[in-house]
């Protein structure tokens, strides 16, 4: 009877083990280049994760998944975000084997407490499947650092691979240092949060490919008054000032200096809940390097506190537009936090003229 019992027990500690990240079904692609990417599943539809580089200006794709099935289909481009993240259609016998729903992922933040290596696992163009064993040398709130434990090194291939460690995703891989060997990797949690809202605003069940909504013009909408009220970037100067987002003037500017780090403004209504359908950036500038690229934009309906926030889009801002239109589903809120993660390439400015919300 006793080890009738320890191996009950046994069986029970292992179940975490086998949870949602051993159903995730990674596949290789073949588009504008080779790559990686997973497959998430949401209520009849198969949908292909990878990054947008990977895809390049194509809208379709070839993958094989890495089950034991090999399965072939095809991927339609539905959707690119900030991040260098893409989500498309697949269609074929590679959507059967999709077996992870959008909403399995929970955040990693106390996996990664303790986390020192993972493995970055690749899907070969005959489905096989190939595990490169890395150190964790860096983890933030959006990217993850790793560089090979071994003498297998990374590649450029590997773009879109799942990092995992004990058994659980919890990265992409979207770059390597060809200098280093270092690769850059998405946190799975971010990467599930940047997409996610796109199911709320156009998700269909029609089995055929989604088409995105035309965004609505955000200068026809009824602007709302807000107030900046944390920023993570000086002013480059007295002439730069935040006040200058909302003062409805498009010659004065917002401007900081990067340096190397994310950018970010908290913004508030006073306490109030606003129903948010949009944000409108403006930028005049002649140096249009140091307009702003990826942007991303979260929302919480707490006033206060540092938990709660939910992204709502991200997306990127061509610099050959003076302004641009951040559009989706409506969302309560009493705060917004927009994050700036990329300029057009100045070391020394990101400069902005107008933001209005709607």
């Amino acid at each position: 009877m006793k080890k009738t019992k320890c191996i009950i027990i046994l069986a029970v500690l292992s179940l975490p083990l086998t949870s949602y990240s051993a159903s995730l079904t990674q596949v290789h692609v073949d588009a504008g280049e080779v790559g990686q990417g997973f497959l998430l599943k949401r209520l009849n539809n198969c949908y292909l994760v990878t990054p947008e580089h990977v895809l390049g200006d194509e809208f379709f794709a070839n993958v094989i998944t890495g089950t034991s099935k090999r399965a072939l289909g095809e991927a339609e481009k539905l959707q690119v975000f900030g991040y260098d993240l893409s989500l498309s259609l697949v269609t074929g016998a590679a959507q059967k084997e999709c077996n992870t729903p959008i909403n399995s992922f929970q955040p990693i933040d106390d996996l990664l407490k303790n986390a020192t290596s993972a493995s970055v696992s690749s899907i070969n163009a005959d489905g096989s499947k190939s595990l490169t064993p890395v150190s964790l040398i860096d983890a933030g709130l959006i990217y993850l650092r790793i560089k090979p434990a071994s003498d297998m090194p990374l590649y450029k291939g590997q773009s879109g691979s799942v990092v995992f460690h004990r058994n659980t995703p919890i990265g992409m891989l979207q770059s390597v240092d060809s200098n280093t060997g270092e690769g850059i990797v998405i946190r799975i949690d971010r990467t599930i949060e940047t997409i996610r809202p796109f199911f709320s605003s156009t998700f269909t069940t029609s089995s055929a490919p989604l088409k995105q909504q035309a965004p609505t013009s955000a200068s026809s909408n009824q602007t709302i008054n807000y107030s900046v009220t944390e920023w993570s970037h000086a002013p480059i100067d007295s002439s730069n000032r935040v006040a200058h987002l909302f003062d409805k003037k498009t010659e004065t500017t917002w401007s900081v200096k990067p340096s190397g780090k994310i950018i970010s403004l908290l913004l508030g209504f006073d306490n109030e809940m606003k129903v948010i359908t949009g944000l409108k950036f403006s930028a005049l500038l002649n140096d249009k390097s140091s307009m702003p690229k990826d942007i991303q934009i979260l929302s919480t309906r707490r006033a206060k506190g540092s938990r709660g926030w939910t992204t709502i889009y991200s997306g990127t801002w061509i610099n050959n537009q003076a302004q641009f239109n951040a559009v989706f589903a409506p969302v309560k809120a009493k705060r917004l936090k927009v994050i700036f993660n990329s300029n057009w390439g100045s070391a020394d400015n990101l400069t902005v003229s107008e933001l209005s919300v709607f």
